[in-house]
C-alpha cells in the first residue's frame, strides 16, 4: 500500500478525536479547527495570525490554505468578519507559513525529547518493520533511493517529506537527521496537525509560482 497523504491523515484524526468546530469566514461553513487558521485584529487594525489560538479578541477563522487567504484578502472577508476596516500585510502568508513550520518542528523536537521518536535509517527501518512507528518523516533533500525504500515499508502510514535535513537536524538536536519515525503520542498528533495545515500553504504557494 502507498503511504497516506496528509488529507487522509486529517480524516483519520478527525474520526478518532473530533476537534472544535468554527465557521470559516470565507466559505461560511463550520469546520474542524484542525483545518483552520485563527486570525485576530491586532494593534492598528492589522490582521495577526494566532496559530496557538490564545490571543485576545474575536477569532477570525479561515481555511488553512494559501488560496483561501488570497481569496479572503481580495473579497474583503476579513473586514466583513471583523465588522470594520482592517489591514492585511503583504507578508501575512509568509508569517503563517513560517509559524506553522516552527510549530511543526517544535512538536517534532518535543516528541524526540519525550522518547517517542527514533532517528537513523536502520533504526527507522526496524520500527517500521516491527510496526512500532505510526509516522515516517524524511528530509526532502535526503537521498531518493533510501527514502523510497523506507516509504515502501511504511505500509500506509503517513509519510512526511516537507522539511530539509537542516531543519530536521536543528529540531532534533542531531547532526544530519534524514530519517525519523514517530511512535504514538499526543505530540505526534499535534505534529501531524501542523504538517497538515502547513501543506495547504506550501502546496498552494508552489502552484502559483511562475514557471
Amino acid at each position: 500500500p502507498r503511504s497516506r497523504g496528509l488529507g487522509d491523515v486529517y480524516k483519520r484524526q478527525a474520526e478518532r478525536s473530533p476537534a472544535k468546530q468554527r465557521r470559516c469566514i470565507l466559505s461560511r461553513r463550520d469546520c474542524s479547527t484542525a483545518h483552520l487558521i485563527r486570525f485576530v485584529v491586532g494593534p492598528d487594525n492589522v490582521i495577526v495570525p494566532d496559530l496557538a489560538e490564545r490571543l485576545p479578541g474575536r477569532g477570525l477563522w479561515l481555511s488553512a490554505n494559501l488560496a483561501a487567504l488570497d481569496e479572503a484578502r481580495a473579497n474583503g472577508s476579513f473586514a466583513r468578519a471583523a465588522r470594520g476596516a482592517v489591514i492585511l500585510e503583504q507578508e501575512l502568508a509568509e508569517q503563517v507559513c513560517e509559524q506553522l513550520t516552527a510549530r511543526a518542528l517544535n512538536y517534532l523536537g518535543l516528541s524526540s525529547r519525550a522518547g517517542a521518536t527514533v532517528i537513523g535509517h536502520e533504526q527507522v527501518r526496524n520500527d517500521l518493520s516491527t510496526q512500532q512507528a505510526v509516522v515516517l518523516v524524511q528530509a526532502a533533500d535526503g537521498a531518493a533511493p533510501a527514502r523510497a525504500r523506507l516509504r515502501a515499508l511504511a505500509n500506509g502510514l503517513p509519510a512526511i517529506e516537507m522539511f530539509t535535513r537542516g531543519e530536521l537536524s536543528r529540531a532534533l538536536g542531531r547532526a544530519d537527521a534524514v530519517h525519523v519515525a514517530l511512535r504514538p503520542s499526543r505530540l505526534c498528533d499535534m505534529f501531524l496537525r501542523e504538517c497538515g495545515r502547513l501543506a495547504g500553504y506550501r502546496a498552494a504557494g508552489e502552484s502559483r509560482r511562475p514557471a
